[in-house]
This record gives C-alpha cells, structure tokens and sequence, in this order.
C-alpha cells in the first residue's frame, strides 16, 4: 500500500510540476508576443517618418522647365541627380526597415528559445524526480568461447 501512495505522491508532484512549466510557457509567449506588438509599432512608426519625408521631398521639389533650348541639358542632369538621390535613400530606408525586423524578430525568438530550453530542463528534472532512475542488473559475465 506503501508503494500505491508514494507512486500517487509522485504522480501529484509530476502533475504539479507540469501545470508550472505550462504556466512559465505562457508567460514567456505572452512576453514574445508584447515585444512583437512593441517591435512593430517601432517599424510602423519609422515607415510612416519615412513615408512623410518622401512626400515632403516630392511635395517640395518643382520641376524646373528651362527657359530655352540651352536649359534642356541642365534640367534633364537634375532629375537624374534627384532619381539617383531618391533611390539611394530609397535603399538606406530599406536597410534601416529591414534591420529593425530582423532585430525584433531576433528578441522574440530569444524569448521563445531561452523558454524553451529552460522548461526541457524543468522537464527532466520534474520526470527525474517522479521516476528515480532504476538501478542497473549486474551484467552477465561473457563466457570464453560464446559469442559476445
């Protein structure tokens, strides 16, 4: 009968055991999933500067008609600086957009896999605890001559 109780006594405290490390799991995801809203009010924000000051630039730069023939030449050289302006911080935006993701996707990531690896570890120690190893048998001595 002794057997009965410590083996429910075991099973209880396993069971226990289970529910905290469920309980720490959910936390950690709602912790990953805080600092994912937060990462992308960051980029939402940084897109929406970015978005304004194209529409400023655009808004702000006239197109500039030459006067005559001569001016031609001078007016097409300054929409092609202004074109290769435009897509240089077109790609600098992108980068900066590009690097604040992978930043946030990296710490949510961090969050999960740190969760992870803590409750493998409270996990064996919660199934170690429930079940003690059993001790091994005395292996069989190897007779000479049989096959090992």
């Amino acid at each position: 009968m002794e057997g009965a109780s410590q083996l429910f006594g075991s099973g209880l405290k396993y069971f226990c055991a289970l529910v905290a490390i469920e309980l720490r799991n959910m936390e950690a995801i709602g912790l990953a999933q805080q600092k994912m809203l937060e990462n992308m009010g960051v980029l939402a924000q940084r897109q929406a500067e970015i978005a304004e000051a194209t529409l400023r630039r655009s808004l702000g730069a006239e197109a500039s008609l030459p006067a005559s023939a001569s001016g031609i030449p001078a007016a097409v050289i300054g929409q092609v600086t202004s074109l290769k302006t435009a897509m240089l911080e077109s790609q600098a935006n992108s980068n900066i957009l590009s690097e604040l993701a992978a930043r946030g996707s990296g710490e949510v990531a961090n969050i999960l896999q740190s969760r992870m690896i803590a409750a493998l570890d409270e996990f064996t120690a919660a199934l170690q605890q429930a079940i003690p190893p059993q001790p091994m048998p005395p292996a069989a001595p190897i007779q000479p001559g049989s096959p090992a």
